[in-house]
């Protein structure tokens, strides 16, 4: 029996269709050409567009350049001379009366503040001998002691008033010829400090605010202290007790003022 010529034997491979298989090879090349074009076109893209940056900012650094060597470099070069000028101008006017000024306070420091001193440490020695006399209830040591205590604190406020008055010319004529002082600590911290009276009072705890019982009370006090019946239960009080503690905390605050006004501790 012979065998059918369409169909192969158990043992005989499956035939291959040349034609699919080309095909198939076909569309696989045709894509990766189609990849490398794109490939390559991104590539072209990309350094165009780097070229474009590169030609922009070359322009535009050269755009800055010219702005700085034409007009910004000038500009800052006219303000930095005119300022020198004004800051030689400065030293030629104000330089010699700042140290005008600090030749006399050095002047007033060294001659006049010391006699005021030595005045208010004799006052002071009278009025404690007076004191000793207004306990024998002498009524002219008393009219004496008082007198005395207005002379010395008319002392007292000259000195810090005249001292006052220099420092704050010195320091004026300093700031004049050296603006940076303003940002130092003490010139900057004096600064704000200065303004927190009126922070606190536009936030409602200054004078706008309503007074504590505490404040109120020593308003009405120092109201009527100095009324005749007042002063002379005060003075009875003194002459039989000695000062008061109000006395001796009015005693060193008046000291203190005294030291912080002279810049120096009191010599007595």
């Amino acid at each position: 029996m012979g065998l059918d010529p369409g169909f192969g034997g158990a043992g005989d491979p499956p035939s291959l269709d040349l034609g699919l298989f080309a095909e198939l090879l076909s569309f696989i090349v045709a894509v990766y050409n189609l990849l490398v074009q794109v490939a390559v076109f991104l590539f072209h893209l990309i350094l165009a567009l780097i070229q474009v940056l590169v030609t922009i900012f070359s322009k535009l650094i050269k755009a800055l350049v010219f702005i700085w060597e034409n007009y910004v470099k000038k500009f800052v070069s006219w303000i930095a001379s005119h300022i020198a000028k004004v800051r030689d101008w400065l030293k030629r006017v104000v330089g010699p009366v700042l140290r005008w000024f600090q030749k006399l306070k050095h002047w007033y420091d060294t001659h006049i503040l010391p006699q005021q001193l030595r005045l208010i440490r004799m006052i002071q020695t009278i009025r404690r001998f007076l004191g000793i006399l207004r306990l024998f209830h002498i009524k002219w040591a008393a009219k004496l002691d008082s007198a005395l205590a207005d002379v010395q604190n008319r002392i007292a406020k000259e000195i810090a008033i005249t001292r006052g008055i220099l420092n704050q010319i010195i320091n004026t004529l300093s700031l004049v010829l050296d603006p940076t002082l303003i940002i130092r600590r003490n010139a900057l911290g004096a600064s704000l400090l200065s303004m927190v009276g009126a922070v606190k009072r536009i936030f409602g705890y200054g004078s706008n605010r309503p007074l504590t019982q505490k404040e109120q009370d020593t308003i009405d006090h120092n109201r009527t202290r100095y009324y005749k019946s007042n002063v002379a239960e005060h003075l009875r009080v003194i002459s039989l007790t000695g000062p008061t503690d109000e006395d001796l905390a009015m005693r060193v605050a008046a000291r203190q003022a005294l030291e912080n006004a002279t810049g120096e501790p009191l010599p007595f």
